[in-house]
């Protein structure tokens, strides 16, 4: 934890935040098409690690939204340069990560904010681009996967429904490890200026949701996931960010904002660049 942080503050790369489990929705990858996982493709894990936690659990990093064809939208903290290099990958079209449900792709690249600061939790927004390889199977059980339309409307105002969806840990605190079945909470937005704990670590681009109970809520591992709007048809909104802890009371999750005035052109451009960019403003 960088000493910049208040006490309780967990970047959801080290803390996101998912639902527990009386109020967790069943999700499947055919009502989610377009969530993705962020993996490492390591296979040498110690017997040390195996003890307590399996292969799959510990392979797991972040989600992510499948917003076109090879791209996914996720959180600047799930991906850089290394993990590239080290051979991350995307998965897709999967319910549960312990076996070999969905197709796998190999991340090629990526494109994050230019002005990202971990310590800081800002401009934390990145895409990662995916290609098959000789690990990717596509067949009639691995392809229910499809992009997600981004939302194009004002600014969401506090009071609207919408919910995430992740692998996250049940529990906060440090590796208690993940969830193996995709489950949705159910949030609302709220004005993060209600709850000064949260107010001095956002921004104008960011927005704050609250589940209904403390079983409602996003936590480590589900970072980089989608925020869903969904009224006339499932819209992204947001971006799993950060929060203070998992499943507190009257403590909110933090969202990157995804509407007509933020990031839909950073998206689009970052999508467009050359190949060769990994930076953009």
């Amino acid at each position: 934890m960088s000493p910049l942080l208040l006490p309780g503050l967990l970047a959801f790369a080290l803390i996101a935040q998912v639902p527990a489990p009386e109020a967790a929705e069943e999700a499947t990858a055919s009502a989610w098409p377009w969530q993705a996982e962020i993996y490492s493709s390591n296979t040498n894990w110690t017997p040390e690690e195996l003890k307590t936690r399996a292969a799959w659990d510990l392979a797991h990093k972040c989600g992510g939204t499948l917003i076109a064809d090879g791209w996914v939208l996720t959180a600047a903290h799930c991906i850089n340069a290394e993990r590239v290099r080290n051979g991350h990958r995307v998965r897709l079209g999967a319910t549960f990560l312990d076996d070999d449900e969905g197709a796998t792709f190999r991340i090629d690249r990526m494109v994050r904010h230019a002005d990202y600061d971990k310590d800081k939790h800002i401009w934390d927004v990145a895409l990662v681009h995916f290609v098959a390889d000789d690990q990717t199977v596509l067949d009639d059980d691995n392809y229910p996967f499809e992009p997600i339309k981004l939302y194009d409307g004002p600014p969401l105002a506090p009071g609207v429904k919408v919910f995430a969806t992740g692998w996250g840990q049940l529990e906060e605190g440090k590796d208690m490890g993940h969830q193996v079945e995709l489950t949705q909470a159910d949030l609302t937005t709220v004005a993060c200026a209600a709850y000064p704990k949260v107010l001095r670590w956002t921004t104008d681009y960011e927005l704050c949701a609250l589940g209904i109970d403390t079983n409602n809520d996003t936590c480590e591992g589900d970072s980089g996931g989608p925020l869903v709007m969904d009224a006339d048809r499932p819209v992204l909104v947001g971006v799993v960010n950060f929060g203070f802890g998992c499943y507190r009371e009257n403590s909110p999750g933090v969202y990157l904002r995804i509407d007509r005035d933020h990031f839909r052109d950073w998206i689009d451009r970052a999508m467009a660049a050359d190949p060769s960019v990994s930076e953009m403003r």
